[in-house]
């Protein structure tokens, strides 16, 4: 609940010079400014470039195309390392049908040894890239807190934003239905391209 307003309810107990409150509910009043971020970045296209552990220039442009699962990320960060196994288990199970995780680390070039660490260490199985700095989370609608993850469709633009540790369940069903949605409009574009195929062919058989 960090950065949103809220209100609890619950029995408060004076313990010396500090007042505690024992929770017994809390309602969410106002979203957090990274939230209200988000919202403003949804279907917008926004490109990123870093280089990976190898000095190679690296675009998110390139991955045009596919689904994206942007993970922004850091060796230091504990919840970052949580959320690992995963990512790594979604790049398995959606690889073939045209997603791409990419991990974007916080950690510069001369903490490359820490980072192939950390990947051999959490068995990463996609691309790293590194150097990504909290303007860059900014310009994704994320704050400054690590982890954050971007999901961005295969046209480029942003589907969503989440901000901290990754639900694996929440966002299988986000693939789902963005490859859903996509196998949809593809099977209608098969269709139209079968009846623009026929039409030469039904008006030449008409007397």
């Amino acid at each position: 609940f960090i950065g949103k307003r809220v209100a609890v309810t619950g029995t408060i107990k004076h313990q010396k010079k500090v007042s505690v409150i024992r929770v017994d509910k809390l309602e969410v009043l106002a979203p957090s400014l990274a939230e209200q971020e988000a919202a403003n970045v949804v279907g917008k296209e926004i490109d990123l470039g870093l280089k990976d552990p190898f000095g190679a220039e690296q675009r998110l442009s390139a991955l045009k195309g596919r689904i994206v699962i942007l993970n922004f990320w850091a060796t230091y960060c504990i919840p970052c390392r949580k959320e690992m196994p995963d990512l790594a288990s979604i790049q398995n199970e959606y690889a073939a049908l045209g997603l791409q995780v990419i991990g974007a680390s916080s950690d510069e070039a001369a903490d490359r040894d820490k980072v192939l660490q950390f990947v051999k260490e959490t068995k990463i199985n996609f691309p790293i890239w590194m150097g990504a700095g909290t303007a860059d989370m900014m310009r994704f609608g994320l704050g400054g807190a690590l982890p954050g993850t971007v999901v961005i469709g295969r046209d480029g633009r942003v589907a969503k934003v989440i901000s901290g540790v990754i639900n694996p369940v929440e966002l299988k069903k986000q693939i789902d239905s963005m490859l859903a949605a996509a196998e949809k409009t593809a099977a209608l574009d098969r269709k139209q391209e079968r009846e623009q195929s026929l039409c030469p062919l039904e008006q030449s058989t008409r007397p």
